[in-house]
């Protein structure tokens, strides 16, 4: 799933045409893509994987301990590797046990794990409002 934030502030300089983003309460929004990431409809990614496992501040080794793997088998799936269904439903339950503010989701987010989808040919992108913290998924079709 691709990030897209909205209500983001642009400014841009008069004299040069640059630009910057300023986001606030970065801290509460990793949190949000988190909670986010955790119910998702669909099998975590590499993508995912990694921002779930750098957001509780884990090395490979240390998520691997978890997983009852190695670091190596962690940098491959954060590479692109498919991560199976059984390891993708543990990443997600033990995320949210590990993180003192998403842990009262944990059952919320059990309750979620039948529902993931394993399909191919649809891809996500995460909406998350930088304001409200709200997040959404919307399919987007993977091109031929």
């Amino acid at each position: 799933a691709n990030v897209v934030l909205q209500g983001v502030e642009v400014a841009t300089c008069g004299q040069c045409g640059n630009f910057q983003v300023r986001i606030p309460r970065v801290t509460k929004l990793h949190r949000a893509i988190a909670r986010a990431l955790m119910n998702s409809p669909a099998r975590l990614g590499g993508a995912q994987l990694r921002f779930l496992r750098t957001y509780l501040g884990l090395s490979g080794a240390e998520l691997g301990r978890y997983l009852h793997t190695d670091k190596t088998k962690i940098s491959k799936w954060e590479r692109g590797g498919r991560i199976g269904p059984s390891t993708d439903r543990l990443i997600r339950l033990l995320a949210a046990a590990l993180d003192e503010e998403l842990r009262p989701g944990v059952s919320a987010v059990a309750a979620h794990l039948p529902h993931i989808a394993d399909d191919p040919d649809k891809d996500w992108e995460l909406h998350v409002d930088v304001e409200t913290l709200q997040a959404s998924f919307l399919a987007v079709r993977v091109a031929a």
